[in-house]
């Protein structure tokens, strides 16, 4: 089905008039131009770019069936006013304070998103899904080139930056996220972004990072050790990689998101690290590296096939430090996992 049709059958289906989409990941998603700087209003008969004029020659090339609205000439209120919407869908949290208020008029109802369009975005076409193993090939390719790089004295910076050069290198426009480079006893803070800290040896080495190919993103993290080290990290290690793999092997679709959260959480706490374990256990990818729906003990949603997305559990000792294990995956429509990283989780000691 069109994009524009399934939002329309859910505006129909919320007994509204129209959407107005400002999240960026909506708009680039719609439109397949990632540089948009606008809104997007589509009712039932029409869909119109409210923008300026920096775009207008771009959006003729790239969305010819919208109707380009210049934001110098008519104010959004006008544009509303003139199509005789009386309930529209708004995504507040992409909305800035004036623009909400300039919606708030005694004549309209005014209806919260509620994910519309990330729910619709949960389920990849076979070219998205294409494109989310791309920017995992990506990020398997830098994961084997940047061992040759880890050593002792450099510095965790040199390594996030050597990895976003090889990225960009082999493809990718820009990275998902800055890459996380944790080291030593850093290396027990799920998100420590990198430092100046030098790499020492008997330590791990937490690098989660990602790529940007053709719009869509992957998510990856992996942990190494530098040399050998005291045994307890090396327990956690396997616990954490057979967590993960368990977990893998046990999803189905329709099994409620939360029940796997629950699963992998369930596993690492049997093994005696429950309160190491203090993250949801992955999130769906594509447009952005964090998508709707998380996997985590708060979810509603149900696994559907063919949404991309990561398990991740990790466990991390204070003072001593931590290991994350993550995967891009999706289930295809006969409920059998495909894996889009494919680099080695085997124990590694350079």
């Amino acid at each position: 089905m069109d994009k524009l049709e399934h939002i329309r059958q859910e505006i129909s289906a919320r007994q509204a008039d129209a959407i107005l989409i400002s999240r960026p990941a909506n708009l680039s998603y719609l439109l397949d131009f990632p540089d948009y700087e606008g809104l997007l209003l589509l009712d039932q008969h029409e869909q119109y770019l409210y923008t300026d004029g920096r775009f207008f020659t771009q959006l003729k090339s790239v969305a010819p069936e919208f109707k380009i609205i210049d934001r110098a000439q008519t104010t959004l209120k006008q544009l509303v006013r003139q199509t005789g919407i009386k309930t529209l869908i708004i995504e507040p949290d992409y909305l800035n304070v004036s623009t909400f208020r300039e919606l708030e008029q005694p004549d309209w109802h005014i209806i919260d998103s509620s994910n519309l369009v990330e729910k619709i975005r949960m389920i990849k076409t076979p070219t998205e899904i294409a494109k989310v193993q791309q920017a995992a090939r990506i990020a398997d390719q830098v994961f084997t080139e940047i061992l040759n790089y880890i050593k002792p004295g450099v510095s965790e910076l040199a390594i996030a930056n050597e990895m976003e050069y090889l990225g960009k290198k082999l493809g990718a426009s820009a990275t998902s996220f800055p890459t996380i480079v944790a080291s030593g006893v850093r290396s027990a803070m799920p998100h420590g972004s990198a430092t100046n800290k030098l790499i020492a040896a008997h330590e791990l080495v937490v690098l989660d990072f990602g790529f940007v190919y053709q719009g869509y993103d992957s998510d990856i993290t992996r942990t190494i050790a530098v040399g050998n080290v005291e045994p307890e990290l090396q327990k956690i290690y396997q616990i954490v990689l057979q967590a993960q793999q368990a977990t893998i092997n046990q999803i189905q679709l329709q099994q409620p998101l939360a029940a796997i959260d629950a699963f992998a959480h369930d596993y690492i706490a049997q093994a005696g690290y429950g309160p190491e374990y203090m993250h949801g256990t992955g999130h769906s990818v594509g447009r952005e590296c964090h998508e709707y729906p998380t996997l985590n003990a708060a979810s509603v949603e149900k696994m559907p096939a063919n949404m991309t997305f990561t398990i991740e559990p990790g466990i991390y000792l204070p003072n001593q430090g931590g290991v994350r294990l993550e995967d891009d995956l999706y289930l295809d429509e006969q409920g059998q996992v495909q894996m889009l990283t494919q680099s080695s989780k085997e124990w590694l000691e350079i």
